[in-house]
């Protein structure tokens, strides 16, 4: 952690001063972040940076902030020539769903984390993937069944996304994908709110690299990455943000089938609503299935647009 967090947040301990009642009271001003963060400061992101670099230069270390309003981050500039960049989109809600000291946490662990050195560290390779919130359940009793001596094997870390889907954490290694357990949680020193913002800074990295591809099927769209992790799409705000402004204002819809098929038009498409139901009720050559659901983006979050019944288990019989 920068020497200036520990400074601003008063981390570092401080020699006890005694005064006595002749000795005069000097009022020095000291420079604090204030951290009762006004929710006008959250409305976007150009105002959440505008808000930070307000208020954290010139605190012991840290001579300038840079913000990057196409990537939605900031890069903090120390003394010593060290730089720690924060991705501001899951800061930003986080924060919207806390109020008083709560939120002031929120900040702090955001802060806190320190950008993610490329030495082939697991942490280094977390990616946030989505999943039916069932997974989880059916995961761990294969587990326990696979592992009878072990009747309770450690939880999976994840955090709640929208109706019936989750967001959980994957490292992605290079011939493997394992997902991120409550004990690796417990031995990194991180909580589950810590490692989202890690992970979104490392998923930013990853698509800087694989790059994402819009394709078009008929009336509606689809996502091309890396052919597994096309679904973590659901966690660029400034992915849909474009979408939606691309289709005149109208909130996308999106059907996130599997790990590597994501479909999506807009809410005033009916002929392409109607085409997506089609596609997405059909799951029966569709590996690693997520959900047949259609969700409406809006406003950074996702909502259970329309429940779509699959056709598969009828053509099995």
């Amino acid at each position: 952690m920068f020497n200036f967090l520990k400074k601003l947040f008063g981390k570092g301990k401080q020699p006890e001063q005694r005064l006595t009642a002749t000795e005069p009271v000097t009022a020095t001003p000291v420079k604090t972040l204030d951290l009762n963060i006004p929710d006008e400061a959250l409305q976007d992101e150009a105002r959440f940076a505008a808000y930070l670099q307000e208020r954290l230069p010139f605190f012991g270390d840290l001579i300038g902030i840079d913000y990057d309003a196409a990537a939605g981050s900031l890069t903090l500039h120390s003394r010593n020539g060290d730089t720690m960049t924060k991705f501001l989109s899951n800061a930003l809600l986080a924060l919207r769903e806390k109020r008083g000291q709560a939120r002031a946490q929120a900040l702090m662990n955001y802060l806190n984390m320190t950008e993610v050195m490329d030495d082939g560290g697991e942490l280094a390779k977390v990616l946030p993937v989505l999943k039916a919130r069932d997974f989880v359940d059916v995961a761990r009793q294969q587990m326990i069944q696979a592992a009878k001596d072990e009747p309770d094997p450690p939880q999976f870390v994840y955090l709640d996304e929208a109706e019936n889907l989750i967001k959980l954490f994957a490292v992605n290694g290079e011939t493997t994908v394992s997902y991120v357990m409550s004990t690796a949680l417990e031995s990194w020193g991180i909580d589950a709110e810590e490692l989202a913002v890690l992970a979104q800074a490392n998923l930013q990295k990853f698509l800087d690299k694989t790059g994402v591809q819009i394709a078009k099927r008929s009336q509606f769209q689809y996502v091309e990455v890396d052919g597994q992790f096309e679904s973590s799409i659901a966690f660029l705000p400034n992915f849909w943000a474009q979408v939606q402004e691309q289709s005149g204002g109208a909130a996308p819809i999106a059907a996130f089938l599997s790990r590597d098929k994501v479909f999506f038009t807009h809410e005033n498409d009916a002929l392409g609503l109607q085409l997506l139901e089609l596609i997405s009720a059909d799951l029966s050559e569709v590996p690693y299935v997520i959900s047949p659901d259609q969700y409406r983006w809006e406003s950074g979050r996702w909502t259970l647009f329309k429940r779509v019944a699959p056709i598969a288990a009828a053509k099995l019989h």
